[in-house]
């Protein structure tokens, strides 16, 4: 079993006995006294919590900031070299590099 399985079951588990030991009936003000049990008022407050977790940690996703095959500029930037060798030989190191990755 995976930890987070073993670790989901008990907090439902403490969850669930939290619950069911508070059954008795209370009063709880919402713009009005409302009489109802502590089971449904607690219920809802961790439901409540549990989507407002989930919106507030839920993860981003990471896009890569460069979109690129590695090793094909050096071999691209080869073919530019030997097709307009008067232009790109004039080129320096770094200027090569820029214009590789564009195409």
């Amino acid at each position: 079993m995976k930890i987070k399985s073993v670790i989901f079951g008990f907090v439902t588990a403490l969850v669930l006995v939290i619950l069911f030991n508070n059954k008795e009936e209370t009063t709880f003000w919402l713009f009005k006294e409302i009489r109802t049990s502590k089971l449904f008022i607690l219920a809802a407050f961790f439901l409540l919590g549990l989507i407002t977790g989930g919106f507030v940690f839920r993860r981003k996703r990471k896009h890569p900031k460069e979109y690129s095959i590695s090793g094909a500029e050096t071999a691209y930037a080869d073919d530019i070299d030997t097709q307009t060798n008067s232009s790109y030989s004039q080129l320096s190191p770094e200027d090569r590099k820029f214009l590789s990755r564009e195409n």
